[in-house]
């Protein structure tokens, strides 16, 4: 499932209620974010400001991000060869996390992302896509 995939109206009602939800949890305005921000790198989250944000999505959307495309990123396990190639990702992994981290494809060697990099990617566009698809999820009959 696309952005695409995706009435513009649902999009932006997203955007709106997750630049909100990372505003107020990151005291910053809402003139500060854009699609393209960079939770950490950008707006300086950290793992405490997630959770808030997390939480804050589930609320006002009615979905569970905790149980989306998140929870994979956030459980995996670095140590495992299935997850690691070397000191980067393995491309299994990288090809999955492209459907909701778009930062992958900015990236000059997507087969040389590290576990620190890889948190760098998260985007506003990130938590976006994630929620569009919790959304239409839940949609579903």
């Amino acid at each position: 499932m696309t952005k695409e995939s995706f009435s513009t109206e649902e999009r932006e009602r997203v955007l709106s209620i997750v630049s909100r939800s990372v505003a107020e949890s990151l005291a910053l305005g809402e003139s500060e974010i854009s699609l393209e921000s960079r939770l950490i790198d950008d707006l300086g989250a950290d793992s405490l400001d997630f959770v808030d944000i997390v939480f804050m999505l589930d609320r006002e959307l009615d979905i569970r991000v905790r149980e989306t495309e998140l929870n994979f990123l956030t459980r995996l396990d670095f140590s495992s060869p299935e997850v690691m190639k070397g000191a980067h990702l393995a491309p299994a992994i990288v090809e999955r996390l492209r459907g909701f981290l778009p930062a992958i494809e900015l990236e000059p060697d997507p087969e040389k992302i590290t576990p620190r990099r890889l948190f760098s990617l998260i985007t506003v566009e990130s938590i976006v896509l994630v929620c569009l698809r919790a959304l239409a999820t839940r949609a579903r009959p």
